[in-house]
């Protein structure tokens, strides 16, 4: 009986997909992935303590292999263990203001993520809204500072009824480009509805990466 031919012609979704599909395997709790010119490059993994390492790496890999027909090498496979009390803080919006400065009018946006805050501004060229999401991205980026991984495609409003929406579409520049998009009605303030929009639209991403970096980080400090 001949072999599969696994990776011969597969077709994986783009890393959003691969990350949120990673999450329904069991002891699971955050998940990179990066892409590569021949598929996946690396998976890093966060997982609970109550499963052991190697438990969890197979399960990866019949969990790719049954869902996509795709064989990956194990060692590509990273994982980290840390106590599951350990809880995973999400960015949350702080603040939006409108400043009047002596060189012009620009929206300051703050974000929170745990005990740490992120501020960015950027000027108002005639959008108020369109500032207020680039001021949102700028403050998501210095999360990953040096790299820059979000941009900003623009923002669009839209009628429902007697209720009005704002749609982001953001681009995320990853192994490749992924696009996003995120919609929060307005509430009282555009600015606000705006920024709230960029978050809608990253949260899934933030979720798993936040989750990795904070249970490595927590597993590093526990081995030192």
């Amino acid at each position: 009986m001949s072999k599969p031919n696994f990776n011969s012609s597969v077709s994986l979704p783009d890393t959003a997909t691969l990350e949120q599909a990673l999450l329904t395997i069991p002891g699971v709790r955050g998940a990179r992935v990066f892409l590569s010119d021949d598929g996946i490059g690396e998976i890093h993994v966060a997982a609970t303590p109550r499963r052991s390492p190697k438990k969890v790496v197979r399960d990866i890999e019949s969990f790719l292999i049954v869902r996509y027909a795709y064989r990956i090498d194990y060692r590509r496979i990273s994982l980290v263990q840390a106590s599951d009390n350990v809880a995973v803080e999400r960015v949350a919006l702080g603040r939006v203001e409108t400043l009047q400065q002596m060189d012009g009018t620009f929206v300051e946006v703050e974000l929170i993520n745990g005990e740490q805050k992120y501020q960015a501004h950027y000027p108002v060229e005639g959008d108020v809204a369109l500032a207020a999401g680039k001021a949102t991205i700028a403050a998501l980026n210095t999360l990953f500072t040096p790299r820059a991984p979000f941009d900003l495609g623009g923002v669009q409003f839209a009628e429902f009824g007697a209720r009005q929406a704002v749609t982001a579409y953001v681009t995320c520049h990853e192994s490749h480009v992924e696009h996003l998009l995120g919609t929060v009605f307005v509430r009282s303030c555009v600015a606000e509805a705006a920024a709230r929009s960029v978050l809608a639209a990253t949260n899934r991403l933030l979720a798993g990466w936040l989750s990795v970096q904070q249970h490595a980080l927590v597993a590093e400090v526990a081995t030192a």
